[in-house]
């Protein structure tokens, strides 16, 4: 009988921790052999945070981790809710966002992107938002858009920051 008021406080316990955990998650992962990384911070190099919002509803498989390549070679894998931060080579660069998506109203899956080209000057903090496009029965698409700081905090106002933006988040800048 005793065993059995014990159970209570073993759920309890397991629910602690398993929520504690949650807030540890991240998903995003940053590719950092990518060859316009700069490694070198004593040579010059422009700051770049890659912000993808939360959206209102659930989207499906545009939910799942967002791949941003940098001139055709992958760079980030972004989870939905959380933003990184990279210091890049300072250059004119292609950004491409791949996703997967549902499309016409049944369960076929197809890849989409969207490229943009950006450039980055050396001692600068750029703020790119992956803004999500649901285009219905078409899928859902990631624009990037560069945003300004104001607007950088406020979109990251609830948003994770995770890799080296952990230690330099945009609300302290």
């Amino acid at each position: 009988m005793k065993q059995f008021k014990l159970i209570p406080l073993f759920v309890l316990l397991l629910s602690a921790i398993l929520l504690s955990g949650c807030g540890l998650l991240r998903v995003s992962k940053v590719d950092s052999t990518h060859g316009l990384m700069q490694a070198d911070l004593n040579r010059p190099y422009a700051k770049v945070y890659f912000i993808r919002p939360k959206t209102e509803h659930v989207a499906g498989y545009a939910d799942n981790v967002l791949d941003v390549e940098l001139d055709g070679e992958d760079l980030v894998k972004l989870g939905k809710g959380e933003y990184v931060l990279i210091y890049l080579k300072p250059r004119d660069v292609t950004i491409t966002l791949r996703n997967h998506t549902q499309v016409r109203g049944r369960w076929e899956v197809t890849e989409m992107s969207q490229s943009r080209q950006f450039s980055f000057k050396a001692d600068e903090t750029y703020f790119i938002q992956t803004r999500m496009f649901d285009g219905e029965f078409r899928g859902a698409r990631f624009i990037p858009e560069t945003l300004s700081l104001p607007a950088a905090r406020e979109t990251t106002r609830y948003l994770v920051p995770a890799g080296l933006a952990r230690q330099h988040p945009i609300s302290k800048l």
